[in-house]
C-alpha cells in the first residue's frame, strides 16, 4: 500500500509587489536595530541569558539605553527577533539537503556543510543550550520551534520527513524518528567542526549519514 504524506507548507497568499523607497532615516533605522541584535547575541554568548542587561548590550552597539528601548520593548524581544533570524538561516541550511534520494557522500558533505554554518553561529548553539535548559513555563518553546521549522524544510526535500511531519499520520514513530534525527545532526556536525583533528567527531557524522540514508530508504514509496 502506497502512503501519500499530506503535509504541506503555510506560504502567505500571493500579492502584488510594490515597490517602496527607503528613506535615509529608515536606512539608519534598520542599521540601528540590527546593530542591537548583533550586539545581544554576542551579550548572550559571553554573559549568559539571565545575566546579560540592557546596559550591556546597548553599550556594546555603541548605543543609549534609550535608543535600546525605543526599539525593543525588553530582553525577551530581542531574544524572541534573535531566534526568529537563527533559525531562518537554519531552515535554509537543512533546505539544502540532497534529497529525496541522495548517496550516502552526498548526505556527508550537506551534514559537514550544516557543521560548518553551526561554527559560524557557534552564539545560537549557546543561546539555545541556555533557554532550552532554563526555560520558564510562561516562555515559548524556542526548540520545539526549531525543530518544527528545520524538519518542515527537510519535509520538503525528502518523503520521510514530510510522512514524519504529517499530522494525519496516525503512527507517532515516524516523527520521533525524525526529531532525533534532527538532534544527531545538530551534535555530530557542531561536534565534527569544532575539533577536526578529532577522528570520533568525523565517524559520527558517517553514522549519521547511514541513519539518513537508512531512514529514507525505510520510506520509499512501494
Amino acid at each position: 500500500m502506497t502512503y501519500n504524506p499530506t503535509f504541506t507548507i503555510d506560504r502567505a497568499p500571493s500579492s502584488p509587489i510594490m515597490a517602496v523607497k527607503k528613506t535615509l532615516r529608515d536606512v539608519q533605522k534598520e542599521d540601528t536595530h540590527n546593530r542591537l541584535l548583533d550586539a545581544a547575541g554576542r551579550i548572550f554568548d559571553r554573559e549568559g541569558y539571565e545575566a546579560a542587561t540592557v546596559d550591556q548590550i546597548a553599550a556594546e552597539a555603541g548605543a543609549s539605553r534609550p535608543t535600546f528601548y525605543a526599539h525593543f520593548r525588553d530582553k525577551d524581544q530581542v531574544l524572541e527577533e534573535l531566534m526568529a533570524v537563527y533559525t531562518a538561516r537554519g531552515r535554509e541550511f537543512m533546505a539544502k539537503f540532497p534529497g529525496p534520494t541522495p548517496t550516502k557522500e552526498e548526505v556527508v558533505a550537506w551534514l559537514l556543510d550544516v557543521g560548518n554554518f553551526l561554527r559560524q553561529e557557534s552564539a545560537f548553539l549557546s543561546l539555545l543550550s541556555q533557554i532550552v535548559g532554563h526555560r520558564s513555563k510562561s516562555s515559548p518553546n524556542y526548540g520545539r520551534n526549531v525543530g518544527y521549522a528545520w524538519l518542515s524544510a527537510l519535509a520538503e526535500r525528502s518523503r520521510a520527513f514530510a510522512i514524519a511531519m504529517d499530522d494525519n499520520c496516525q503512527d507517532p514513530y515516524p516523527r520521533a524518528r525524525a526529531e532525533l534525527l534532527v538532534i544527531e545532526i545538530v551534535w555530530a556536525c557542531a561536534s565534527a567542526v569544532t575539533n577536526p583533528d578529532d577522528k570520533v567527531g568525523l565517524v559520527r557524522v558517517e553514522v549519521v549519514a547511514d541513519a539518513l540514508c537508512g531512514f529514507m530508504r525505510d520510506y520509499l514509496p512501494a
